[in-house]
């Protein structure tokens, strides 16, 4: 699949995990409107592989590969901040009725109503938006400090101008 904006990618959930079909595809990012709040920019593209199969108990799992490069703000200093992007994860399909009767286990993390019309780049962006860090920041010590260096030059001249004004009047 190779996504453009509005493109939809349908999957009937149930058929994909019983005949283990693979989905292989590449989102833009600026198609994924739910993540572009959390981006800096929304420059490239995400490559995902969606595998239907069976979990130990025989019950339908969707297998999901995501990759790609992020650029997010760092909360530090407000810059861009480079972000691998390295989603592996397996989904489990149960029923509407499953989920209301309560039929899982704690061990049942993730799960998602099986579904004939499943759209995979919205389980793709779910994801991607699911493994994001609550406030990313560049490693300690790796922020721009030139932004920052600038800033307090400006913020020390104008306390000493301030300070030879004060004087002056004196």
């Amino acid at each position: 699949m190779s996504g453009q904006g509005s493109t939809q990618t349908v999957i009937d959930s149930l058929e994909f995990t019983r005949t283990g079909q693979t989905l292989r595809g590449s989102l833009p990012l600026p198609g994924l409107t739910r993540l572009k709040n959390s981006l800096f920019d929304a420059r490239g593209a995400v490559e995902f592989e969606v595998k239907g199969g069976h979990d130990a108990r025989s019950r339908p799992i969707l297998m999901l590969a995501i990759h790609g490069m992020l650029h997010l703000q760092c909360q530090r200093c407000l810059g861009e901040l480079e972000h691998p992007l390295q989603v592996l994860n397996t989904v489990l399909l149960v029923s509407a009725g499953g989920a209301a009767a309560g039929n899982l286990d704690e061990e049942d993390a993730e799960w998602i109503e099986a579904s004939g019309n499943l759209d995979v780049a919205t389980l793709v962006e779910d994801e991607i938006i699911l493994s994001l860090p609550y406030a990313p920041r560049h490693k300690e010590g790796a922020c721009r400090q030139a932004g920052s260096a600038a800033a307090d030059g400006a913020a020390a001249s104008a306390f000493a101008r301030l300070a030879q004004l004060k004087q002056n009047n004196n």
